[in-house]
């Protein structure tokens, strides 16, 4: 329930705090004393527009505090709007802020944080129910009709509704996975095609660690096989073989050391050099026979040299698309076969998808062929109960009616050989109809009824929604309009029966509603330094009976009409 309202400088309103009750609230003044401003306030911090033209005179700005107390339940659905904040404290209170200033900007809170126009507003249709000339007026929110026909159905309309939402979200998701994997397969295909011809062309060259590097090394020797061999041959000559002109080394290495032999007895020194000589003559000729082996194994073969070079190119050239080295082509190539194996495009998925599909659609097909067959048992009763409580409220030969609409649609779920368009919440499209004055066809509610008309009609649903409506405060404004004193008696005693369930606050006229509130609120203008200002004041006893018998007779009040006031609030 609404527990405060703070204003400050809102029209004429410098500042104001009113402390509403449970049950019944009433508001009342003479006309003019600006009871509409306190609606305003309220319209205000549920998300309705503003104006720069509501500030208060000299003031920059204005601000509208609303503190709500509500129940664990109320606390539950509150905090679902938007799971992602807590909303609502533990103790299940609800500050609403809001300041507008004369540049038109709005800024919001709750709780203290800072939140968006769309939250308020979203938070300000859970919370109250206002109903005359402002926006909050669920019966005009044509998308509400269809949970105020569900309210009634009870615990087995929630249950049908709770399996289709589930159903339908289900069937939503596995629909967009199927298109999706529809429209993705062509690029899959080509995707995979273009992925196996990479894998395929990595494991068709066959690579081995460093083999670059070994062919490197093969394709120079046999580019230089030629000036190798004959580099070898001139370094066998001068070493080992020698001629008549050029002896070679090994020769003269061998007379070096016969020549020492002849004198190493005259010198040990010399016959250890001896010794070092005939060293260096055995490496030496091992040396000449590693020059003959490696000049031996030397070819000038040129099929080997294209060999090389082609399988070098191929390296390469595989090196340019998938690394630098053999060793990143390879793991490339363990990267392109993961891909492949985690692109999904088979032919069951797709089969099991639509299996899973066609499933869930016989299932939204039989709830919602089922939640429309309730929701016209409970449409007729609710008709017939709506037309006997506007006839109470003087709407006499009043018709409504409840459309109950389906349209059909190719992509909709299929019942009795035909498509229709579904949602969450059915196939059902409703809207409440109505033809206040006899000869006029049925047209939709939210058009053609006045502010008074729509706040009976709301009224009349209230009355009979009261049990299982979810919004916990009710706002009537311009409810007593043209109203006499045997209407406004029906009006009050309806009014009192509703906020036994809910908080219900009024702008009134009618002394028959004023005398059977449990707060009654008295507004008026007063001036203060050339300024006009209201006061809003809770008033009891004799000042309550001077309010309500002004409301009966006017400012001419005898004492009889304070007597007849004063029975009034005693009954």
């Amino acid at each position: 329930m609404l527990f405060q309202l703070n204003l400050k400088n809102i029209a004429l309103i410098k500042e104001l705090n009113i402390e509403f009750d449970e049950g019944l609230n009433v508001v009342t003044g003479e006309t003019g004393a600006g009871k509409s401003i306190i609606i305003e306030a309220i319209d205000l911090i549920l998300g309705g527009h503003t104006s720069i033209d509501l500030i208060r005179s000299g003031e920059d700005s204005l601000v509208v505090e609303g503190l709500f107390l509500l129940s664990p339940v109320e606390k539950m659905a509150i905090n679902n709007l938007n799971p992602d904040l807590e909303i609502v404290d533990k103790e299940g209170a609800l500050l609403i802020r809001r300041e507008v200033n004369r540049k038109g900007r709005n800024k919001c809170w709750i709780n203290q944080r800072l939140v968006n126009l769309s939250l308020l507003q979203d938070i300000g249709n859970f919370l109250v129910d206002l109903h005359g000339q402002h926006n909050h007026q669920s019966l005009l929110d044509i998308s509400k009709h269809i949970d105020l026909i569900d309210n009634l159905g009870g615990d087995k309309i929630t249950r049908y509704r709770k399996e289709l939402f589930n159903a339908y979200r289900l069937w939503r998701e596995k629909k967009k996975r199927l298109t999706q994997i529809i429209e993705d397969r062509e690029e899959n295909l080509k995707r995979i095609d273009f992925l196996k011809f990479q894998l395929e062309e990595i494991d068709k060259a066959s690579l081995t660690k460093d083999e670059d590097k070994i062919l490197e090394e093969e394709e120079m020797v046999l580019r230089n096989a030629e000036k190798i061999v004959e580099t070898m041959e001139k370094a066998n000559f001068i070493l080992y073989e020698g001629g008549v002109e050029h002896p070679s080394i090994r020769d003269s290495l061998n007379e070096v050391s016969k020549n020492m032999g002849e004198i190493a007895s005259l010198d040990r020194r010399i016959e250890k050099m001896k010794e070092t000589l005939k060293e260096i003559v055995y490496q030496l000729e091992d040396l000449v026979n590693e020059i003959e082996k490696y000049k031996d194994k030397i070819e000038l073969d040129t099929q080997r040299l294209k060999e090389v070079e082609e399988r070098l190119n191929l390296i390469n050239n595989l090196k340019s698309k998938y690394g630098s080295t053999i060793d990143e082509i390879l793991k490339c190539r363990q990267k392109i076969y993961q891909e492949l194996k985690a692109i999904d495009y088979s032919e069951d998925e797709i089969e099991s998808l639509r299996v899973e599909i066609n499933s869930l659609e016989n299932k939204i097909s039989d709830i919602s062929h089922n939640l429309s067959l309730e929701r016209r048992k409970i449409a007729k009763n609710l008709e017939e109960m709506v037309v006997r409580e506007l006839e109470d409220l003087n709407m006499k030969r009043c018709q409504f009616k409840v459309s109950i609409n389906h349209y059909q649609d190719d992509e909709g779920i299929k019942i009795n050989n035909k498509r229709y368009k579904v949602g969450p919440k059915g196939i059902d499209d409703i809207e409440f109809m109505i033809s206040p004055n006899v000869g006029e066809s049925l047209r939709p509610l939210a058009r053609i009824v006045s502010g008074g008309e729509v706040s009976r009609v709301m009224l009349a649903l209230k009355s009979i929604l009261s049990e299982v409506d979810e919004v916990p405060t009710l706002i009537f404004d311009e409810i007593d309009s043209g109203v006499g004193a045997r209407l406004g008696e029906v009006i009050a005693q309806k009014l009192r029966n509703i906020s036994k369930k809910r908080q219900i606050i009024c702008v009134t006229h009618l002394p028959q509603i004023a005398c059977r509130a449990r707060k009654h609120f008295y507004i008026e203008k007063y001036v203060v330094e050339n300024k006009t200002e209201i006061r809003v004041e809770e008033i009891k006893g004799e000042d309550r009976v001077k309010e309500i018998a002004r409301m009966l007779d006017g400012n001419q009040m005898s004492e009889i009409t304070i007597q007849h006031a004063q029975k009034m609030l005693e009954r």
